[in-house]
């Protein structure tokens, strides 16, 4: 099972990029953070990162089809890491 949250620092470990890259290239993306608690640290959408990689949108833009891609491409990437 994928981790469905990612903090700054798994994105930037994901893609290989220093994590203020990963904040500045986040801030000009269409991608909602989200705080669990008063003082969380912010949280993306596995799915809506992927979906931006992919498609150029978030995951709740996509069509059918594109969000079927999305969850292929996850499964297929977590059970290469396995």
């Amino acid at each position: 099972m994928f981790k469905e949250y990612l903090t700054y620092k798994e994105i930037a470990d994901m893609l290989s990029q220093d994590v203020r890259t990963i904040k500045r290239k986040i801030s000009k993306m269409n991608i909602r953070k989200r705080r669990f608690g008063t003082n969380g640290n912010p949280l993306f959408l596995r799915l809506d990162i992927d979906a931006f990689l992919l498609f150029n949108m978030p995951f709740d833009r996509l069509n059918a089809n594109q969000k079927r891609e999305v969850k292929e491409l996850i499964i297929n990437a977590e059970s290469i890491n396995l």
